[in-house]
């Protein structure tokens, strides 16, 4: 037992060291493949995304992969956004506990769409008479298991894929998250280093990918049977910004109606506060799970998100 607790805690230190040594070789400038940095799921979006040390159901293979380790059941979940301008951002996930591994296992894709847009050139700033569509792809497999009866630990690998017209360039990366459940009550301490991985080559130039650092808080004021509160922080450094920070709560009633709420500060350009609900439907032995969230942009237009799962 000694061993493995020694093991468990390198393991910790070096999920703590990870992103001083990756940040220390990122390059100066606006990283590519910005869709990755794109939030998913209605649920924590209703939180402004302050969803790490919570991670309790499928979209938890986006924030943070070892609270996989939640799920007792198979998952599924859809999330659909509309951006201004006609972009449409996707997310799908599937996940399962799998004795066989000791652990729970994932799939994932991210999509993200543009509408048509006029084809220009120097010589032609007016249109060539062309169209074309931008779109972007991730796709990822995920492992989490349980190191002891508190501490987690998540891993996803994923393909990332940006076209442009007739440029296309592919890249690879790699999450890395640690959940540790504590017993001052049931405080949760959560990190994620997300997108580390080699640059993505546009137009035979490298770009690093979007990697950031997250780390979080989370614990509930109020848990009976009727009412459970939540309440979690989150702060993250990313590559390509300053240090970006969020608080969010989310309220439970007989854990079928949900309220949700939070604000972002920091390095956040145009998004400050959110706010979300949801439910839970049984259907025999499957619970359906529906979520909404409304996202404030500030000068831009609202964004709303829409999302749909199913436990069984």
């Amino acid at each position: 037992m000694e061993s493995y607790m020694k093991r468990c805690s390198i393991i910790g230190a070096a999920l703590l060291l990870l992103p001083i040594l990756a940040f220390g070789q990122a390059k100066v400038g606006t990283a590519a493949a910005q869709f990755l940095e794109i939030p998913v799921g209605a649920r924590s979006v209703g939180m402004s995304d302050v969803f790490l040390a919570t991670a309790d159901d499928a979209s938890a293979i986006y924030y943070n992969a070892a609270g996989l380790t939640n799920l007792t059941r198979k998952e599924v979940t859809f999330t659909h956004t509309m951006w201004p301008a006609g972009i449409s951002h996707e997310f799908a996930a599937f996940v399962m506990p799998v004795p066989q591994v000791g652990g729970v296992m994932g799939i994932s894709a991210i999509g993200l769409t543009t509408g048509e847009m006029i084809e220009t050139t120097p010589g032609r700033p007016q249109g060539t008479g062309r169209t074309f569509v931008a779109s972007d792809l991730a796709a990822g497999l995920t492992y989490s298991r349980k190191m002891t009866d508190r501490f987690s630990v998540g891993l996803t690998w994923k393909y990332v894929g940006e076209y442009y017209a007739d440029v296309h360039a592919h890249s690879w990366a790699m999450d890395i998250g640690a959940l540790y459940r504590t017993a001052f009550h049931n405080l949760r301490i959560g990190m994620n280093f997300c997108n580390f991985g080699p640059d993505i080559t546009l137009l035979k130039n490298p770009y690093p990918l979007p990697m950031c650092f997250h780390f979080g808080l989370a614990a509930e004021l109020i848990d009976n049977d009727t009412h459970k509160l939540t309440l979690g922080w989150e702060g993250s450094h990313p590559n390509d910004n300053l240090e970006k920070f969020q608080v969010g709560t989310e309220y439970w009633f007989n854990d079928m109606f949900a309220i949700r709420g939070g604000y972002k500060f920091g390095a956040w350009d145009a998004e400050r506060f959110n706010l979300g609900a949801g439910a839970k439907i049984p259907i025999g032995v499957m619970t359906a799970k529906f979520d909404y969230a409304f996202s404030d942009m500030q000068e831009l237009k609202t964004v709303h998100r829409f999302s749909l799962g199913l436990e069984f």
